[in-house]
């Protein structure tokens, strides 16, 4: 029984080994200022500082990727979120947006903060500051609606 729990226990550790083999895309693209959101509209420095501390590492090309972003298994899913937040939004890439669809945008930043939905609670979770307040909420969507007009 004793050497039947060791050789699972070395299987364990071989095979977290072996998991830190798979490749994880981790990287940064390059980023051009002039496309970014705060280059095509103004963006007051309230909602600016709540984007940089609540949206900037998965809605962005400037995400900041901690040390457990680089241990599988959990690489593999900050590297999924964070893709699928670049591919739903991108501040870096705003500039390239149609008007229709930074329109589209605008609308659903300010719905997804007051319903709750951003930043996903596993990232609300682990950073416990970027939670925006009520009054951070307020502005942000006072903004958005501000800018469609």
């Amino acid at each position: 029984m004793r050497l039947r729990l060791k050789r699972i226990g070395i299987a364990i550790i071989a095979i977290f080994v072996a998991i830190q083999l798979v490749p994880v895309d981790t990287h940064n693209p390059a980023v051009n200022p002039a496309r970014a959101i705060y280059a095509t509209m103004p963006v007051p420095s309230n909602v600016r500082s709540v984007f940089d501390g609540s949206c900037r590492d998965c809605h962005s090309n400037e995400t900041r990727w901690p040390w457990y972003a680089h241990v599988a298994p959990v690489s593999w899913i900050v590297a999924q979120d964070v893709h699928e937040g670049r591919r739903e939004m991108n501040f870096s890439e705003w500039g390239t947006y149609s008007p229709q669809k930074r329109e589209d945008k605008l609308e659903e930043i300010c719905e997804q903060l007051v319903n709750g939905d951003m930043p996903e609670s596993k990232y609300a979770f682990i950073h416990r500051k970027s939670k925006p307040t009520e009054a951070q909420r307020t502005a942000v969507c006072q903004w958005t609606e501000d800018a469609r007009q």
